[in-house]
């Protein structure tokens, strides 16, 4: 395998960094992938009702008009999902930004005490 720059990798290497990658995406990111993903699922539905129509398998069409109906209510909810999140971020880019960590984690303070933190406030 080989990285970006054309250097050979290991497959060890390229998992930990896929791993590491991972850890940083953001729900805004998560959230506009998945709304990607069921944009496919729609389309695969749709081309599914119409050549089942086509084909007269009335018992299918009906499974399928059923599953568009699931995947359209699916689809709103993370676009509104997307559209909150797409908000919060540019208000805390106006705001003059937090740091990565403070922005997408929950930490917790391990030293013993009773405080957790959720990247702006302390909660004791």
């Amino acid at each position: 395998m080989k990285d970006k720059s054309g250097k050979e990798i290991t497959r060890k290497e390229f998992m930990e960094r896929w791993k590491q990658g991972m850890k940083e995406i953001s729900p805004l990111q998560q959230t506009k992938i998945s709304l990607m993903g069921s944009w496919l699922v729609i389309a695969g539905v749709i081309a599914g009702i119409v050549t089942s129509f086509i084909i007269g398998a009335w018992w299918l069409l009906a499974i399928l008009l059923g599953s568009l109906l699931v995947t359209g209510v699916s689809l709103l909810g993370l676009w509104q999902k997307y559209s909150a999140l797409k908000k919060i971020d540019e208000q805390i880019k106006q705001l003059g930004g937090l740091d990565e960590q403070q922005s997408t984690s929950t930490s917790y303070d391990t030293s013993g005490s009773d405080r957790v933190s959720d990247g702006l406030h302390s909660i004791s």
